[in-house]
């Protein structure tokens, strides 16, 4: 469904920005069996001049991407530490406790909360729209809503401000409902609750050219400025946002309800550094992208001419982004592995690439690494794999080559390639 009208503000002046083509949605994982069955989406990157909302200007619907997924927030250790430094924070900074009630929208296995609980908040709910990863968020001790967070459902099972702080973590960029979401977070919200948001940062797409974060999933990309414009309309006011640098860089906010809140000195610093994302720099970003394009793939074709065995490591949405707008299928990579059995046995979308199941004695020559935002954490843990010879390949942001014997940049001259590996 095109959007011709901007997903905040309402206004049809959208100007259009990047254009990555026909492309089907990140985690539409194909039967093996069903090779190029993958539907197909524009991939358009519009910004609003009006709110200054970056967005995309059609919408797969959540009923087609949401209802069943293959992603788990607690497979990599460095997104639960966060989880858990983050709940830290808000229990100490909101002096939450027992009493208090704790909503996640979206809270996909229940990580978060748990680290809630663990910080001595119990009363947790996920209101979560995936069936299959709402069962595991009830495996693992989460009261669990298998519904769309929005105000219908908030009315449905919940009193009116009876909750002290509502968690949006990697989902708010998600919401094809933004402002019934929103609607239902203002019902939610305690006079005194917090909402928190943790969205990826447009800044951090300009500054790392890591054009793999845009994909039918990500409705939206905010800047600070961009994010208080949806929702001061609706009486909800950031007090306090910093950077992180989870998923590559993310955007960290907290919002009271209506009343004011004394402003963090870092709030003033995020959003003074805010104002250099604009349309002219996205506009150069896209431009960046687009004189950039079948870089990494024309040096994947030079090692699998000189006979090197090339497997992608995970299978994340972003991964596919990357492949399909580079023309990256499986005639060079031979497989995606994983540690994630909700993705293993299928192939990824357009692509035709194989997802496996991780195994430590089937290795390649060269890892492209789509899961490149949690680089550190992988390649701490191949050590071993890195003395045998195999290399990592991380794309964002740019082309690097880690090997046993350092990092290597790939030259900007196609011609010298060849010629150092």
């Amino acid at each position: 469904m095109e959007a011709r009208e901007c997903r905040s503000c309402g206004k049809s002046d959208l100007i259009g920005v990047l254009d990555l083509g026909q492309q089907p949605w990140c985690n539409d994982l194909i039967p093996l069996t069903e090779r190029d069955s993958a539907e197909v989406y524009p991939l358009n990157l519009a910004y609003c001049k009006d709110c200054t909302l970056l967005q995309l200007n059609y919408t797969v619907p959540k009923e087609v991407m949401f209802s069943e997924h293959g992603y788990l927030s607690g497979m990599t250790k460095t997104l639960r530490d966060h989880f858990w430094a983050f709940a830290k924070e808000n229990v100490h900074e909101f002096e939450l406790g027992y009493s208090d009630l704790i909503v996640d929208i979206g809270g996909n296995d229940g990580t978060q909360l748990l680290q809630y609980k663990k910080a001595g908040v119990p009363q947790v709910v996920n209101v979560e729209s995936a069936f299959n990863i709402a069962e595991i968020s009830r495996e693992n001790g989460i009261h669990t809503i298998n519904e769309f967070f929005n105000l219908g459902t908030v009315k449905k099972h919940f009193s009116r401000g009876s909750v002290s702080l509502i968690n949006a973590a990697g989902v708010f960029f998600h919401l094809e409902e933004l402002h019934s979401v929103i609607e239902g977070i203002k019902y939610l919200l305690k006079k005194d609750g917090v909402l928190t948001v943790q969205c990826m940062y447009a800044g951090e797409l300009v500054r790392n050219q890591s054009y793999d974060m845009i994909y039918h999933e990500h409705l939206c990309y905010y800047t600070l400025q961009s994010l208080m414009n949806l929702l001061s309309p609706y009486g909800l006011n950031v007090f306090d946002a910093y950077h992180s640098p989870i998923h590559s860089g993310s955007l960290m906010v907290k919002v009271c309800n209506g009343r004011e809140h004394e402003k963090t000195h870092r709030f003033s610093e995020t959003l003074e550094a805010d104002r250099e994302y604009n349309l002219s720099s996205f506009l150069r970003f896209a431009d960046v992208i687009r004189k950039q394009r079948f870089r990494l793939r024309n040096f994947l074709r030079v090692l699998k001419k000189n006979n090197n065995k090339i497997y992608a490591y995970g299978a994340p949405a972003k991964g596919n982004t990357l492949l399909n707008f580079e023309g990256i299928d499986e005639t060079l990579i031979d497989k995606a592995v994983e540690i994630n059995e909700l993705k293993t046995g299928y192939l990824l979308p357009k692509s035709n690439i194989p997802i496996e199941k991780e195994d430590p004695s089937d290795y390649p020559d060269y890892y492209l690494l789509l899961s490149h935002n949690f680089a550190d954490e992988i390649i701490e843990k191949n050590k071993d794999l890195l003395d045998k010879g195999v290399k990592f390949i991380v794309p964002f942001p740019e082309i690097k080559i880690v090997s046993s014997t350092g990092n290597t940049r790939l030259p900007i001259a196609n011609q010298s390639w060849e010629h150092n590996i």
